[in-house]
């Protein structure tokens, strides 16, 4: 995987998440995503967190809008086993937030 970070150590080499069935809509994803980014912010390295959905996937980019994660590109031929296979790079900000902290 090829995340694009702003500092020298990674976070994470990648998180594949998906929930289906009777796991959506219970707020696992919501906690996960919460870990990470306190886990990012309390680091005090990271400028920002970087992930990937599929550019079908609406339910996905709401649910990250929600968190303030932006579309800063697509990645054509993304995925090598579904269709359709391109996939957004959304990014969230941490630098907005470091400096409100420290007010």
């Amino acid at each position: 995987h090829s995340f694009p970070t702003r500092c020298s150590s990674d976070l994470s080499s990648g998180i594949n998440a998906e929930y289906g069935g009777p796991y959506r809509r219970c707020g696992v994803g919501k906690k996960l995503l919460d870990h990470v980014m306190k886990i990012a912010k309390d680091d005090g390295q990271y400028d920002s967190i970087f992930l990937h959905v599929q550019i079908s996937n609406d339910e996905a980019l709401a649910f990250y809008n929600k968190f303030g994660f932006k579309i800063m590109d697509t990645k054509q031929e993304y995925y090598k086993r579904i269709e359709p296979a391109d996939a957004y790079v959304l990014e969230k900000s941490l630098k907005e937030e470091k400096g409100q902290n420290e007010s």
